[in-house]
């Protein structure tokens, strides 16, 4: 599999991106000037692009990823380069010391057992990030 250790090795290549997403703002601030950002109107579109041979490489999150991957496997998408490391937050009110504790607990249960890592594969066909519960 491909690997990209940095912003330069996106050099020279043709990257389909949903226009206004945080990987558009991400990839227009790092790729370098010979990189050719092709941006689709919404993810839709910018997955068929990249199941159909459009662009060769798809900027996205890991849901749509996951997406791409259920629709052809065959074609499934691979990390080669991170652009960001975008964290998901669980809300609740800040008066609920309670629920706050419990939602702690098991997200160290989950963590300690790897049920969350086993779910993360299942759902977003990706390993948790390295600094996740850090």
């Amino acid at each position: 599999d491909e690997h990209i250790d940095a912003p330069e090795g996106l050099a020279n290549k043709t990257i389909g991106v949903t226009r206004g997403a945080v990987e558009d703002m991400e990839l227009s601030e790092l790729a370098p000037a010979s990189t050719t950002i092709q941006r689709f109107e919404d993810n839709a579109t910018t997955i068929s692009a990249f199941l159909s041979g459009q662009v060769d490489y798809i900027a996205t999150g890991n849901v749509v990823a996951a997406e791409i991957a259920e629709r052809n496997s065959e074609r499934a998408p691979t990390l080669v380069y991170q652009l960001k490391d975008s964290p998901c937050y669980v809300g609740m009110n800040k008066n609920e010391p309670a629920l706050l504790a419990e939602v702690n607990r098991l997200i160290a249960q989950g963590l300690e057992k790897g049920t969350l890592n086993a779910m993360s594969q299942r759902w977003f066909n990706a390993d948790l990030p390295d600094n996740f519960g850090s």
